[in-house]
C-alpha cells in the first residue's frame, strides 16, 4: 500500500532555472515600469513648471508693455531704497520722492548736515541701475534687467515746498528751484551721473520747480512732507509694436503645446 502512494516528484534543475528566470524577468519589467512612471511624472511636472514660468514671463512682459514707465520707476526706486529706505516710489506717476527729513530745514534750500553724503550714496546706486536705461551707458546692448529695451529721455529733479508763505524774492517758487539745484549739485554734478546722456546726447538730468502748487495727495498743503524733491522719470517714446513682445512669447508657447 505504502509503495503505491503518490509522491510529488522532486523539481528538476531545469525547472528551477526556468522559474528563477521568469521571476527575475518579471522583477525587471516591474522595475522598468516603475522607472518609466517616475520619468513620465517628472517630465509632466517639468513641463508644467516651464509653462507656468512662461506664463509668468508673458504676464510680466504684458504689464511692462502696458506701463513701461511704472516698471522702470519700480526698478530704480528699489535701488534707491537700499540707501534711503524712506524714499517714496510711485510707479503710476513715475516719481521717486526723496525724503524731506534728510534734505532741508524749514524755509531753507541748503542741504542738512550729512545730506550730501547720503545723496552721493544714492548717486552710486543710481549709476548701477540707470546703466540699463540710459543710451550713453547701454550703447545699444541688451540688458538682463531691461529686456524691453526701455530708455530714459529725462529725469526731472523737481523742487517742492509747503504752502507757508516765504518772505524772500521769488517766494516758494524760487525756494523750490533752489532746492532742486542743491539736490542736483550733490546728486549729479559731483558724480558720474553728470555724464549720462540720452539718445540725442543731451544730459539726462534737468531741474524744474513747482513751489507749493503740487502738494502730495491727501496731505495737508502746509505739511512738512511737501518740502520734498522728486525725481520724475520720462521715457523715450516707442511705438506700441516695439513694447509688446509678449505676443511673440505667446506664439512660441502655443507652438510648444
Amino acid at each position: 500500500m505504502l509503495g503505491n502512494m503518490h509522491r510529488p516528484s522532486p523539481r528538476t534543475a531545469s525547472g528551477e532555472t526556468e522559474h528563477s528566470y521568469l521571476a527575475s524577468a518579471a522583477d525587471l519589467m516591474i522595475g522598468l515600469l516603475f522607472v518609466f512612471i517616475i520619468m513620465v511624472a517628472f517630465l509632466a511636472l517639468q513641463k508644467k513648471a516651464e509653462q507656468e514660468a512662461a506664463a509668468l514671463a508673458i504676464e510680466a512682459a504684458r504689464q511692462n508693455a502696458q506701463d513701461p514707465r511704472g516698471s522702470v520707476t519700480e526698478a530704480i526706486g528699489r535701488a534707491v531704497q537700499k540707501t534711503l529706505p524712506t524714499v517714496r516710489v510711485d510707479p503710476a506717476s513715475g516719481v521717486i520722492s526723496l525724503p524731506e527729513d534728510v534734505l532741508f530745514d524749514l524755509g531753507s534750500s541748503t542741504l542738512k548736515d550729512g545730506a550730501a553724503g547720503k545723496l552721493a550714496q544714492v548717486a552710486n546706486a543710481l549709476s548701477g541701475v540707470l546703466a540699463c536705461y540710459v543710451a550713453s551707458e547701454r550703447h545699444g546692448q541688451p540688458c538682463a534687467t531691461n529686456p524691453q529695451g526701455n530708455e530714459i529721455e529725462t529725469i526731472f529733479i523737481e523742487g517742492h515746498t509747503d504752502n507757508r508763505p516765504m518772505n524772500r524774492p521769488g517766494g516758494n517758487t524760487k525756494l523750490s528751484l533752489d532746492r532742486a539745484i542743491s539736490v542736483g549739485d550733490a546728486l549729479v554734478n559731483r558724480t558720474s551721473l553728470d555724464d549720462f546722456r540720452n539718445d540725442q546726447q543731451q544730459p539726462v538730468f534737468s531741474h524744474s520747480a513747482y513751489g507749493d502748487s503740487r502738494p502730495l495727495k491727501n496731505v495737508d498743503p502746509s505739511d512738512g512732507r511737501n518740502r520734498r524733491v522728486d525725481l520724475r522719470i520720462v521715457l523715450k517714446y516707442r511705438p506700441q509694436t516695439a513694447v509688446a513682445p509678449w505676443e511673440a512669447a505667446r506664439a512660441a508657447q502655443r507652438a510648444q503645446k
